[in-house]
């Protein structure tokens, strides 16, 4: 989608001065992106501040705010749907992450991931 607009990086930086940011999806070259479903963000110009462009557009983004006292309950449901540590970061460290908290006591878990 790129090619209809830019022919190279060089072509992007050259691009028209307006501000914008772009979303991609990178290639799955590593677990952890295609487990995250990851999407990357560049800019227009190296000197933009992404969140400046968002607030310019406030109808692109929606900000949640959790409140504490539901977090670990939130935490238990994304568990029972497998969305954890151990699957959002492939490996020994996200496992590691996991079984921290899987085995921690709840009043020390607090503490742990605060």
């Amino acid at each position: 989608m790129l090619a209809k607009k830019f022919d190279s990086l060089e072509d992007f930086d050259k691009s028209d001065g307006s501000d914008f940011m772009l979303f991609f999806e990178p290639p799955s070259m590593d677990g952890r992106i295609v487990n995250q479903f990851a999407l990357h963000s560049i800019v227009s110009n190296s000197e933009t501040i992404p969140s400046d462009i968002l607030l310019q557009h406030p109808k692109s983004f929606k900000r949640v705010i959790i409140p504490n006292d539901v977090k670990w309950e939130i935490r238990d449901k994304l568990d029972l749907a497998n969305i954890n540590e151990r699957v959002m970061f492939p490996g020994l460290d996200g496992l590691s992450k996991w079984l921290t908290r899987h085995y921690s006591p709840r009043s020390e878990k607090k503490k742990i991931f605060r």
